[in-house]
């Protein structure tokens, strides 16, 4: 799972933008954007940011214990960041990430059943001392592109790979498999191309299993 904090204001960003198109492009490999409004002052108010995402990013560098909140930066399942342009550091920390979440990860499912998405979500493995987890709904767009007309990109049209719109808390894990059930006529009312399920611990813990829903094209994959 790849989450990547960016901004519309930020000439360090389009080129890790372009990367989590390409990276998005893996099997299994779920990604999404975030677009911060802390650059916002420097001349270009970023259309997609929001104070919300600002913070998932600050709550991240917190719970990790160091601080570090920058852009482009990506978090890989929760525990590790990288520069969001540099594709072999965040390939050294999916691996690295791999390792540590090895023997905690849980199945994360998603489909519709006539109007209702359903998902699914796996017991903990039996040695596993993650029992306690919030599941995250993403909306997002599957791709924006923006026309910049002031600050550091200015007259650059970039294009924004799975922009999230909306991240909301829909339930509660305790360790055992359990399933939700949530009306999909509301959800494509909020006008976003896809789903994303997250099973997280805390609020910017470990990432535990995602899984994807495009509301599109009805397609589901599961990370």
């Amino acid at each position: 799972m790849l989450e990547l904090f960016t901004s519309q204001g930020c000439s360090s960003c389009p080129p890790a933008d372009a990367l989590l198109a390409q990276f998005g492009k893996q099997p299994g490999l779920i990604t999404l954007s975030y677009s911060v409004d802390y650059w916002n002052y420097l001349g270009w108010h970023d259309t997609l940011s929001s104070a919300a995402n600002s913070e998932r990013q600050r709550e991240y560098a917190r719970m990790r214990g160091d601080g570090r909140v920058y852009t482009p930066q990506v978090v890989v399942d929760g525990i590790i960041h990288a520069v969001g342009s540099d594709a072999q550091a965040i390939e050294e920390a999916m691996q690295a990430a791999a390792v540590r979440l090895d023997g905690v990860r849980v199945p994360v499912r998603m489909h519709a059943e006539g109007d209702t998405l359903v998902i699914g979500i796996g017991a903990a493995p039996d040695k596993s001392d993650k029992r306690s987890a919030t599941v995250w709904l993403a909306l997002a767009q599957d791709e924006a592109t923006v026309a910049v007309a002031r600050g550091e990109n200015r007259g650059r049209n970039l294009s924004y790979h799975h922009p999230v719109k909306d991240l909301t808390p829909v339930g509660m894990w305790d360790g055992e498999a359990m399933t939700l059930r949530l009306p999909l006529k509301d959800l494509k009312a909020m006008g976003g191309d896809c789903l994303v399920a997250m099973l997280q611990v805390e609020n910017a813990g470990p990432i535990l299993g995602a899984a994807q829903y495009e509301l599109l094209g009805s397609r589901s994959s599961k990370l």
